[in-house]
């Protein structure tokens, strides 16, 4: 028991003598404070950003070579150099990823017509752009540029709007992408929110980046373009 006593009342003293410390301390200075900003400037151009992340952006960088070799769609690969765009950047859960069930290559499959293949007759995920039309993923590839700059800045101050893209043609009038703020005190964009329940929620990754030739907002889902009956009931 003396053992004991003897251990806890040097204990008591220490907590006291701490206690005692706290209480004498001063309150802390009341320093100016210095607020900090999130720098959303990636300081490159929207190809060199792409490029300086493969392992986001490979496969619609892919993408972009493959609809580059064929002479009639040299439009495209331009786009992405252009100066004042908005461009919704593809990660590659939204291309070439088998592995998520909403990439391009998971949800638009074909069937395997090559006779030496294991899957010969059967439908496939895609493996390569080269599979597809280049008209096609040239559309695509259009259909996510935005005319303009649609930052939240613009967007915020311009209310929810149809904004036109690079894929608009007298033969495709319905090429337009809906961008929505979501009203609330964190805020949020959403992109295509309209009248359909299961894109509701699509919205970029990473939003609001602004590089030296246009702002970038980059997606996890590639978007499809609406029908011109959801233009015209959407306000």
């Amino acid at each position: 028991m003396k053992t004991i006593k003897k251990l806890i009342a040097p204990a008591i003293l220490i907590s006291c003598m701490a206690f005692a410390a706290c209480e004498k301390l001063p309150l802390q200075k009341n320093e100016k404070y210095e607020p900090s900003h999130y720098d959303s400037n990636v300081h490159m151009s929207v190809v060199d950003f792409m490029n300086s992340r493969p392992d986001m952006f490979s496969g619609m960088i892919d993408a972009i070579e493959y609809v580059d070799k064929d002479p009639n769609y040299k439009d495209v690969k331009q786009l992405y150099t252009q100066s004042g765009n908005t461009y919704l950047l593809l990660h590659n859960n939204a291309t070439t990823n088998i592995e998520d069930a909403n990439s391009y290559f998971s949800l638009n499959k074909f069937l395997d017509k090559d006779p030496t293949s294991p899957t010969y007759n059967q439908t496939v995920k895609g493996s390569a752009w080269s599979q597809y039309p280049v008209d096609r993923i040239a559309n695509m590839l259009r259909y996510h540029v935005l005319k303009g700059a649609q930052d939240f800045d613009a967007i915020g101050k311009g209310g929810n709007k149809w904004v036109d893209t690079y894929a608009l043609s007298s033969t495709n009038d319905s090429a337009k992408v809906y961008m929505m703020m979501e009203p609330t005190r964190d805020g949020g964009l959403f992109i295509n929110n309209y009248l359909n329940p299961v894109i509701a929620k699509l919205k970029p990754r990473t939003p609001d980046l602004h590089a030296t030739n246009g702002v970038i907002h980059v997606m996890t889902r590639f978007i499809t373009q609406p029908k011109r009956s959801d233009i015209i009931n959407t306000k």
